[in-house]
């Protein structure tokens, strides 16, 4: 099964993404992971990284495309896993945050037109995406005390609007179920409990045996 966690930035989606693997993994399931964008590939290291940081200047157009190309770098490892029982890719974070911030938020291109570009490039559909929704000043809070920030907070991670626009664009997607099928959990709650409701959830559409 492709599984997608989402959220704002700070909803727990890495730690919950490390909790779900472990689970898996002492289940001896077959298991592949990242978050996206991928913190260790070149398109983020060169392109994507310098722009968060306002090193470098992209178009709203290249903002989108250098998502969608991160994301389909991992294509062919993603279709091996879709619908199947035995096989599960995880990630945070996919095409899925690229609807809410660049055509929620940026207004780069509607969702619709996103979805005809995804349907042909061939981007991956997952079989769930589960947006863990959590308060912006909650997150933020996290955000300041999270490991690997020693360059401060992005552009995006540091504007609270910004954060707020987005949770309710990610509530939009959520309830309509763009795309894919999603579900909703409370970020707020503590690791252990949010943890809970995601395995619930997974264990009731049996998507996976955990």
């Amino acid at each position: 099964m492709f599984i997608v966690l989402d959220g704002i930035d700070g909803a727990g989606k890495g730690r919950q993404r490390s909790e779900l693997v472990s689970k898996l993994s002492n289940n001896k399931q077959q298991i592949q992971t990242t978050d996206f964008p991928d913190h260790q590939g070149e398109i983020y290291k060169n392109v994507i990284h310098p722009a968060l940081h306002e090193e470098i200047s992209l178009s709203p157009q290249a903002w989108f495309l250098a998502f969608v190309l991160d994301q389909l770098m991992w294509k062919s490892k993603i279709d091996e896993t879709i619908g199947q029982k035995d096989k599960h890719f995880i990630s945070d974070g996919y095409f899925t945050t690229t609807l809410a911030y660049q055509c929620k938020l940026s207004n780069v291109m509607n969702v619709e037109e996103a979805l005809e570009l995804a349907d042909r490039f061939g981007v991956p559909k997952p079989d769930l995406v589960i947006f863990i929704d959590v308060d912006p000043i909650v997150a933020m809070s996290r955000k300041m005390i999270e490991e690997g920030h020693d360059e401060g907070l992005d552009i995006f991670e540091r504007n609270i609007t910004k954060q707020q626009k987005l949770r309710q664009a990610f509530t939009d997607l959520a309830k309509e179920n763009i795309w894919t099928d999603w579900e909703i959990v409370d970020g707020n709650l503590s690791i252990e409990e949010v943890k809970g409701a995601i395995i619930k959830i997974l264990n009731n559409k049996k998507l996976l045996k955990i």
